[in-house]
């Protein structure tokens, strides 16, 4: 029973930790199998998946804490012994402690011959793997001091570090160290993918996720609803295809609002990408003192030259409408955003915009918004702390709260309308440069005009924008442009 890296196969849904507790014995129960055999599972799969990560290992280390996560890594260290393998075990807690499964899963161990070590008796520099097993997914507060020394000493260690099922300190539903957390090469989870594997800075903690699903896997899917879906390859909305006569009108008319005196790349950037992703007309409200720069940067773009008359046109004739690339928050930034708000039409708010709004609070229900963690705690009116603390909570209380549709970016970028959650999981580090989220911006803008929802267009267009980044860093992340996307951004949107 080997697990399946979900890079390559990804499931449509992630779970609360708590629900996969809840549910597994019981589905477990329906299928004729005893919890004891699911924790046999669970090492066997870790332990498979060890030997061929690591086919050269002769040593390892299997870290065990008190809970059921200990017991499935008694099991691996079982399985290693009795494969010839240098099996160092070190348990943060007195081993006579454990209950239930884990304790019949170190009784094995015991009888097998195993033994217990403190870890000043284990020589580190023989280490091939270190095997996770202190902490699950039922870890709510911070670290206590005991682990914590442990984790912060295996993270200094020189070699690979295999968690089970999360690891260690990882909160399993938000992504975030709990104080202090393992930094794993690789993490195989049990049963279904916790939400927390996805978001938050888990990418920095998690390494190579695979999933092993125990042999319950599909009877747990076809039970257990959860409102978190994972956008990937397979499951991205296709957008609906042109008419063979279709013209440039037929196409989505997109008004874009910003480009103060300083930032004019910002809506360069997002009327480009509007157009790179099917928009028929795009046309630019800007800073009059730099208008011939966004001619000279793209020529199709259009401009709006008049303030009054003009732009009330453009507001009533546009399809979608982008407000805040660049925008500003002067006087002339906060008189733009009131007489664009005063259009009913469908809107994307981002950069500046979303500044002006949390200091106005409206609120309407066909607009997408589009914040960092920055910006989200300015519309909470909460720390920039809080909202990492629980993106998924950020997410939906902003939809809530200003209506519509929220794309909470970052690692694991989080889309909720107020009820269901979608977690994207393409993108790379190389997209933490300038003009990344004007591209986004200008994408979404586009990509609604040729959705069925606002909410497929979302999931749609934030797994575009991470995918183009994935084709483009082929070269390296680092010194990775905004614009180096919009080719590949074109490609994707062509895909048949």
């Amino acid at each position: 029973m080997l697990p399946v890296n979900i890079n390559k196969s990804i499931p449509q849904q992630a779970y609360h930790a708590e629900t996969v507790r809840d549910n597994e014995l019981t589905i477990a129960a329906r299928l004729g199998l005893m919890s004891m055999q699911l924790m046999q599972f669970a090492g066997d799969s870790a332990f498979n998946l060890l030997r061929q990560r690591y086919p050269k290992a002769k040593t390892i280390l299997v870290l065990c804490g008190s809970g059921n996560n200990a017991g499935d890594g008694l099991i691996l260290a079982r399985l290693a012994r009795a494969a010839n393998f240098h099996v160092y075990v070190h348990s943060v807690v007195n081993p006579d402690k454990l209950n239930g499964d884990a304790k019949r899963a170190c009784q094995q161990f015991i009888e097998q011959g195993g033994q217990f070590h403190k870890f000043n008796d284990i020589d580190v520099s023989r280490i091939d793997v270190i095997v996770d097993g202190l902490l699950g997914t039922g870890l709510t507060g911070k670290v206590r001091e005991n682990y914590r020394y442990v984790i912060e000493l295996i993270n200094q260690l020189n070699a690979p570090i295999l968690s089970l099922d999360v690891p260690s300190g990882l909160n399993a539903n938000t992504g975030m160290p709990m104080g202090c957390a393992v930094h794993a090469d690789a993490t195989v989870t049990f049963v279904a993918l916790k939400h927390g594997l996805l978001t938050g800075q888990a990418a920095d903690y998690c390494g190579q996720v695979f999933l092993a699903g125990l042999g319950i896997q599909d009877e747990f899917a076809k039970l257990c609803n959860d409102d978190v879906g994972i956008i990937a390859n397979d499951n991205v909305p296709f957008l609906r295809r042109r008419c063979r006569s279709s013209h440039k009108g037929d196409s989505g008319r997109v008004l874009l609002v910003g480009g103060n005196q300083s930032t004019m790349g910002a809506i360069s950037l997002a009327g480009q990408a509007s157009l790179r992703c099917g928009a028929g007309l795009v046309s630019i409200a800007c800073h009059p003192q730099y208008r011939g720069f966004l001619l000279a940067s793209c020529p199709e773009m259009m401009l709006v030259t008049d303030f009054e008359e003009q732009l009330t046109e453009q507001l009533k004739s546009a399809d979608s409408i982008v407000l805040g690339p660049g925008l500003g928050l002067d006087e002339w930034a906060q008189q733009l955003f009131v007489k664009t708000l005063n259009t009913d039409k469908p809107m994307i708010v981002d950069g500046d915009g979303l500044t002006l709004l949390a200091q106005s609070q409206h609120s309407r229900d066909n607009w997408i918004l589009t914040p960092h963690p920055k910006e989200a705690a300015r519309l909470l009116n909460i720390s920039v702390a809080q909202v990492m603390a629980d993106r998924f909570e950020a997410v939906k209380s902003i939809a809530l709260q200003y209506g519509g549709i929220c794309i909470l970016k970052g690692a694991g970028t989080l889309i909720s309308d107020g009820v269901q959650v979608a977690i994207n999981t393409s993108g790379n580090p190389g997209m933490a440069s300038g003009g990344m989220g004007d591209l986004l911006t200008g994408i979404l803008a586009a990509l609604r005009l040729q959705s069925a929802t606002d909410f497929e267009a979302c999931c749609t267009g934030v797994f575009f924008h991470g995918k183009a980044a994935d084709l483009a860093c082929e070269d390296g992340e680092k010194g990775m442009l905004a614009s180096d996307l919009l080719p590949i951004l074109r490609q994707l949107v062509n895909r048949t």
